[in-house]
């Protein structure tokens, strides 16, 4: 066959892999963008359930929008968190912001995590779980559904209200 016969077949080869590989894309940006928001919810009420209710504790949320480049939508909406204590003399807030990462398998985001305080971390499984929030952010991933994965002590688990309660105990507590 002449590379003349080839061209067409060729090309309507490619298209197809290219719409294949488009509507995929767009299946998966729809699941992100839905995720975002399902976690988000899940993350703010395991916050709140780790946090519990009283006068010196305060979550604020605040939306934020992120300009997108590379996927089938443009912008992204995500809530970000702050919690802040009051009881310690000086008011201390630990900050919550996703964000789209790809880094590993099956990843889509990331919500990182910051403090506006000293920490000197020690050896007890709450410092383990404080260090990997602040160093690893809380990974969200999945294909079918969604969830927050983090790793302590080499093992990735499913984010529980007890990870947050235990880092916010050596951070405001001790």
């Amino acid at each position: 066959m002449s590379i003349a016969q080839q061209i067409s077949p060729t090309l309507a080869s490619r298209q197809a892999r290219a719409a294949a590989l488009a509507a995929e894309r767009a299946g998966r940006d729809a699941f992100i963008e839905a995720q975002f928001a399902a976690l988000g919810t899940r993350f703010d009420g395991l916050l709140r359930e780790a946090l519990g209710v009283d006068s010196r504790l305060q979550v604020t949320v605040q939306p934020l929008v992120y300009a997108v480049q590379g996927r089938s939508f443009t912008t992204l909406s995500v809530d970000t968190w702050a919690a802040r204590a009051t009881f310690n003399g000086t008011p201390q807030t630990v900050s919550f912001t996703p964000r789209l990462d790809f880094r590993q398998p099956d990843q889509f985001g990331l919500i990182e995590c910051a403090l506006d305080f000293d920490y000197a971390p020690a050896r007890s499984f709450g410092d383990r779980c404080a260090q990997s929030l602040l160093r690893n952010g809380i990974v969200m991933r999945g294909k079918s559904h969604g969830s927050l994965v983090v790793s302590i002590d080499g093992l990735t688990i499913d984010l529980r209200a007890s990870e947050l309660e235990a880092a916010f105990r050596v951070w405001w507590l001790r």
